[in-house]
């Protein structure tokens, strides 16, 4: 017989799993979605705060999601090369 704690433990975990489930299938339609977290962030330049919280996620899955994809990050040094890339690489994530 389970006592009262391992009850919680064991419905934590299952809602743990369920939330896991959910953010999965919310990330396939936005910012997990190649094109559309380029799009935020490229061509609508959107900060990665501003995507996290359209997207209701923490801005570290918005941080992982970039390099998981290989969508570059602006920083301030070297902003001229990033727009610059951005115009290259546009019509290869836009597909």
């Amino acid at each position: 017989m389970l006592d009262e704690q391992d009850l919680i433990n064991k419905r934590m975990k299952k809602a743990r799993k369920v939330r896991m489930v959910n953010l999965a299938n919310k990330g396939k339609d936005t910012y997990l979605n190649k094109e559309w977290l380029f799009t935020k962030s490229c061509i609508e330049r959107l900060s990665l705060d501003a995507i996290a919280e359209l997207c209701k996620v923490d801005y570290e899955e918005i941080w992982n999601a970039h390099k998981r994809l290989g969508i570059p990050i602006i920083i301030m040094i070297g902003r001229e090369n990033w727009y610059r890339w951005v115009l290259e690489n546009r019509d290869e994530f836009l597909r």
